[in-house]
């Protein structure tokens, strides 16, 4: 029976090949090979090897990958060497770091964001999901993008310096929560990269929220956020029932997708919890800029163009932006499965995971 760390370590080297890891050197061999050699390797060398030696590397030997991870409350993301585990660099995005000057520097306030007497319009940040730029599929290296989840803003880092290069604050939001970019354009198959990175607020509000209609539940809504990926401007938003918890994908650039709870949208955990099944949401990305596109939108105190996501105005499938698929209550985490085929909602006050086939999904729309 191998030790704990010896089975920690173990179970690290083998589940991180699934992890979207940045190479370190300039090969380009698929990111499960150095796992599957590893687990090939300690087969072949028998039961009793330590195969989770690898991890330690010797000095001056390189980890395989980057990864990166969201730092919480210090507003930054964080650089681990893969397999070693090792952090290699923080980069501060919505926080201040004197280690670096970042919120100190004219440059990086900037980037932060001002108020009209100078000092820094927010000084605290919450950082939860971070995602990569893709083109043919997979990671090309170009940008990261993180949510911070206290005051709404989406930060960009470049990961050629692994540095924010741009923040965004998102408008009529509380509580941005997931995020995913996109992978390819839903109409011009030339375009086979990111962008678009769609945000979900998990919280809903009243719109708009100039405070006098907090006791009409009726006006509360939450808002799926489109941003440009290069100029980082909003591009539009979707109002829906619910409220967004994480954020997927489809590969081919047609589908963006959220799981909802709430969709009771009630206000009190009672009402939240009361139903049995909530929904994953679909986002047909063509229809709703060819929306937005033809003036079929309202705008809430600002000039981001907003259209009508709610159940019941997405009932006809022949015009619908929006497809609501049922799931078991409360669920937490959505993503696309790697042969482009499924997205798998995940449940969380119900143990349980639904697979959801796109192509019916767009089978639907169509």
């Amino acid at each position: 029976v191998p030790s704990r760390r010896r089975f920690l370590n173990n179970a690290a080297a083998v589940s991180l090949a699934g992890v979207g890891l940045a190479a370190c050197n300039d090969k380009s061999a698929p990111a499960a090979a150095p796992a599957a050699a590893a687990t090939s390797g300690a087969v072949a060398a028998g039961a009793d090897a330590h195969i989770g030696a690898a991890p330690h590397l010797k000095p001056g030997e390189l980890d395989t990958y980057y990864g990166l991870w969201s730092g919480g409350h210090t507003g930054d993301v964080r650089v681990l060497g893969m397999p070693s585990g090792r952090e290699l660099l923080r980069i501060p995005c919505f926080v201040p770091d004197a280690l670096v000057g970042w919120g100190q520097t004219n440059e990086s306030k900037k980037v932060m964001g001002t108020k009209a007497d100078g000092s820094l319009k927010y000084a605290v940040g919450d950082t939860h999901h971070v995602h990569a730029s893709y083109k043919d599929g997979n990671y090309d290296g170009r940008y990261a993008w993180i949510n911070d989840k206290i005051n709404a803003r989406s930060a960009r880092i470049r990961l050629d310096y692994f540095v924010c290069d741009k923040i965004t604050e998102l408008p009529n939001v509380q509580g941005f929560h997931g995020i995913f970019p996109d992978k390819a354009d839903p109409v011009d198959p030339k375009i086979n990269y990111t962008t678009r990175v769609f945000c979900g607020s998990e919280f809903s509000i009243p719109l708009p929220n100039t405070g006098k209609d907090a006791d009409k539940p009726e006006t509360y809504h939450s808002l799926f956020t489109c941003v440009d990926a290069e100029t980082m401007d909003v591009r539009w938003q979707v109002l829906i029932d619910g409220n967004c918890d994480l954020v997927a994908t489809s590969y081919d650039g047609k589908l963006a997708a959220t799981n909802q709870y709430n969709t009771e949208n009630g206000i009190h955990y009672e009402d939240m919890m009361s139903a049995e099944r909530d929904a994953c949401l679909f986002f047909n990305v063509a229809r709703i800029e060819a929306a937005v596109k033809a003036g079929k939108f309202k705008t809430y105190g600002n000039k981001v163009p907003v259209v009508d996501g709610t159940h019941e105005a997405n009932k006809d499938a022949k015009t619908a932006l929006v497809a609501y698929v049922s799931v078991p209550k409360n669920p937490h985490g959505v993503n696309a499965s790697p042969d482009a085929k499924y997205f798998i909602c995940a449940g969380k006050l119900s143990p349980t995971a639904t697979v959801i086939e796109l192509a019916k999904v767009l089978e639907w729309f169509d």
